[in-house]
């Protein structure tokens, strides 16, 4: 029996291959990073104007930011936004059914997919690898 030899793949192959994961990584990134970005532009303005007295918080959270803001440490702009954005809202964790169970359906049929690529390539190596089988295929 002559000597495994398992296929190679090129520089040519490693080199597409990086690429489309750098390209598919970045945008991944691109489109999170727009799409956070777009849903944080629609700020209120009127909230960058309330001063410390008027926030919805407890007295000793009012202490607390009203001396960052003495020290210089931040601005009334950004207290008002980072108090707006951990209050509590009816739309702020909203889930659509459908989405989740669309996204749910989604995944099981990629994995059905992957497990099924897996399997047959699996195969195919131990027949690569130690000849074909002496029993009937299965599929």
């Amino acid at each position: 029996m002559a000597e495994y030899q398992p296929p190679e793949q090129g520089r040519r192959g490693q080199l597409v291959d990086a690429a489309t994961i750098l390209v598919l990584l970045f945008a991944t990134l691109f489109v999170t990073t727009f799409l956070v970005q777009d849903t944080a532009s629609g700020g209120d303005a009127a909230a960058a104007e309330r001063p410390v007295a008027e926030m919805p918080v407890n007295p000793t959270e009012r202490e607390q930011y009203q001396a960052l803001i003495d020290s210089g440490t931040t601005d009334l702009a950004t207290v008002n936004a980072a108090i707006d954005a951990h209050t509590d809202r009816e739309d702020k964790y909203a889930i659509n059914v459908w989405a989740l169970l669309g996204t749910a359906a989604l995944l099981a049929i990629y994995l059905a997919f992957v497990y099924r690529t897996s399997f047959r390539e699996y195969r195919e190596v131990i027949e690569e690898r130690f000849g074909p089988s002496e029993r009937e295929p299965t599929s």
